[in-house]
């Protein structure tokens, strides 16, 4: 009888041998361009129903091995269609993705409800939403593919909000940005005011933390600990030029940057309550 020891080698051989790219995570870290996007929502759509965390596993393997992108699955490029700015459909692909990716954020008012959703503008619950968003077009939470969604949303809503809104024109996108037109005409109307304060700006900004009140919530050994951080940081402050700080906090910040994408698909690698308890 084969043990579960042996059984998860022989399913990571079966996937590779169907042809999973084993290069696939290695994408999501380099995604500069629509095709990119659109090969990574592709592979996802094509491997939906396989075990995902297992095909982490292998894809985590092949990056962590330093192997370079296989050139045999490059991206194939995009035909984009021609036409004036906004009322012509783009390539059928680049509009499925599009269309996929709008939908995904309309579920997540964190990111865009700034009248409704009590966590809008905050930082973890908007990392946390991208990332889910990058989980389910392919991305795997990785830093680089979040931020092409984010610069692709942000030029749809901007289109859809100075040429569809304002200027009347048609936009293909429109029907799909639709759950932001209060939130965008309300902003445009507000922007109009003399009345609006230096304040009432600051609040409105993104994203935001609340800093005392999360501090205030945290367990009292993550207290204990930012309040040692806290004094450590004036006595290293006293010490060390403004330059070979700021050199040092690019480090950490690089560093905190690689954690959120282990932490954006740690979910996957949490075991079911049942099994975390199971006796040996």
């Amino acid at each position: 009888m084969e043990s579960v020891t042996d059984e998860k080698p022989c399913k990571q051989l079966e996937l590779v041998q169907k042809g999973l790219p084993l290069d696939w995570l290695v994408r999501a870290h380099s995604a500069r361009n629509m095709e990119t996007l659109v090969y990574l929502y592709d592979q996802r759509q094509k491997w939906i129903n396989e075990d995902q965390k297992l095909i982490l596993t292998i894809l985590q393997d092949y990056e962590n091995s330093g192997a370079p992108p296989i050139p045999a699955n490059e991206p194939p490029l995009l035909h984009k269609r021609h036409g004036k700015k906004g009322t012509t459909p783009e390539c059928p692909k680049i509009f499925i993705f599009t269309c996929q990716l709008l939908d995904l954020i309309k579920e997540e008012p964190t990111i865009w409800d700034k009248a409704n959703c009590t966590n809008f503008g905050y930082h973890q619950p908007m990392r946390q939403a991208w990332c889910s968003i990058s989980l389910k077009l392919g991305g795997w939470g990785a830093m680089p593919h979040v931020q092409m969604l984010k610069q692709l949303y942000r030029r749809r809503r901007d289109q859809y909000n100075i040429d569809h809104l304002r200027l009347g024109k048609p936009f293909v996108y429109s029907e799909k940005l639709s759950f932001l037109k209060n939130i965008l005409e309300t902003a445009k109307s507000d922007t109009c005011s003399s009345e609006i304060s230096l304040a009432d700006h600051i609040g409105a900004c993104e994203p935001k933390i609340d800093y005392e009140e999360e501090l205030k919530e945290a367990p009292e050994f993550v207290q204990r600990i930012m309040s040692e951080i806290s004094a450590r940081i004036d006595e290293v402050s006293a010490q060390h030029s403004p330059e070979t700080l700021a050199h040092y906090l690019t480090k950490c910040c690089n560093a905190i940057v690689a954690n959120r994408e282990r932490l954006a698909v740690s979910e996957l690698f949490e075991e079911p309550e049942e099994q975390k308890f199971e006796n040996p």
